[in-house]
């Protein structure tokens, strides 16, 4: 049972948005009353709790462990950006668009086929506000954070918040959404799955370690990926992974000695 309850001091208005959220997400409503969240773990016996407040939503799990929406490291990267750094996502997806005479200004379809936090989707969505970008996550607990955050945070700048509305997630996996879409229906498919050999232990991944979605990259999703995509195919892994041993990457971007990196993988050049 998905539980969906408010603060202990929340107003009829919050209380009225929990419901109206939790009949849309498919969630059980709970009165909060003064129960604390250990207590409504005791009873009713489930895996998470969300709770909705006048500053968001955050998901609550069992042992003290929270998540919710934040720009992560995405706001880092936005300000490199910013200062002419650049993004080796975004160069990544512009490596494409070049190599496919797609020009400044012009649309196109990103599906983000592992979400997660979302970080990699709103610097899409900030370096170019016409991608028409979507997401997939197969966590409930993650895309419901993830979805809500998106539709509701408000940052300081218009530009950023603007970059998070354009984004749409489906709480779905790439293994069984790719399959079941047309033929070049997405311009470019990024992938970001689980590393083989985790780069470091995360703090924002921290609460919710047991509650992501393992996916792995295989011959029959590499194949689906490129019937999808119209344009090419972007896999984050570390230099060494097996994913770029058995399907070669056409362009490597990512500094010479950087830990992770952006395979690309043109459709024509398959």
């Amino acid at each position: 049972m998905n539980i969906l309850t408010t603060s202990q001091k929340s107003n009829e208005a919050i209380q009225e948005e929990a419901k109206a959220l939790a009949s849309s997400m498919h969630m059980t409503y709970i009165k909060r009353g003064k129960s604390s969240i250990p207590a409504l773990f005791r009873e009713h016996q489930c895996e998470y709790i969300a709770v909705l407040s006048g500053s968001g939503l955050t998901i609550h799990f069992p042992e003290n462990k929270q998540h919710s929406f934040h720009l992560s490291m995405a706001q880092l990267r936005i300000l490199r950006i910013e200062r002419g750094e650049g993004d080796h996502l975004v160069n990544a997806v512009q490596t494409i668009l070049d190599k496919k005479g797609i020009f400044d200004g012009q649309q196109f379809k990103f599906l983000d086929s592992t979400i997660g936090l979302a970080s990699d989707s709103i610097i899409v969505s900030y370096a170019f506000p016409n991608a028409q970008i979507q997401g997939l996550e197969g966590s409930f607990p993650i895309w419901l954070a993830t979805s809500y955050g998106l539709a509701h945070y408000i940052h300081s700048e218009d530009s950023v918040t603007n970059a998070l509305r354009r984004i749409q997630v489906h709480h779905d996996t790439f293994e069984n959404y790719l399959p079941n879409i047309p033929g070049n229906s997405v311009d470019i498919i990024y992938f970001d799955p689980m590393f083989e050999v985790p780069v470091e232990d995360s703090p924002q991944f921290k609460p919710l370690r047991g509650h992501t979605v393992e996916s792995h990259i295989d011959d029959i999703i590499m194949s689906q990926a490129m019937r999808v995509a119209r344009y090419g195919v972007i896999i984050k892994e570390r230099p060494f992974s097996s994913v770029f041993q058995k399907y070669p990457p056409h362009q490597w971007v990512g500094g010479k000695y950087s830990r992770i990196g952006y395979g690309v993988y043109m459709k024509e050049l398959l």
